[in-house]
């Protein structure tokens, strides 16, 4: 889907896998570092946060994994907040606090460049 930017794949791959916030950046950075991880939530924020706003995923906040099961999700003027909390993008040590993403409402736009209005730097533009 060269329409995609490498990130947003690595959300969309994330968020058809129930994944918690923390998963998304291992996956991207292929470590275990949270030290590293952190470099990166400023960029998958923006991602999210604009694709909650276009019912591209969904954000949930639950007490474990998978957060929608036993958890809620997160409303949409709430996202951005949850978002710029770094304590959102941790690996929880203990149970507590899960934000996962799942595909949202409109998420099949995201794989057709004629109905995708993500607004990404499409590969090799």
């Amino acid at each position: 889907m060269d329409w995609l930017s490498e990130e947003e794949e690595c959300v969309l791959v994330n968020a058809r896998e129930m994944s918690p916030l923390w998963a998304l950046l291992a996956d991207w950075t292929e470590s275990e570092d949270q030290g590293e991880w952190m470099h990166f939530e400023p960029v998958f924020a923006e991602i999210v946060e604009r694709w909650s706003a276009l019912d591209y995923v969904d954000v949930y906040i639950g007490p474990a994994w998978p957060a929608h099961e036993s958890g809620y999700r997160a409303r949409k003027e709430d996202v951005p907040g949850i978002l710029s909390d770094h304590g959102s993008w941790q690996y929880p040590e203990r149970p507590g606090r899960v934000i996962s993403l799942l595909p949202g409402e409109r998420s099949g736009e995201i794989y057709s460049p004629d109905t995708y209005r993500g607004g990404a730097r499409r590969r090799g533009a």
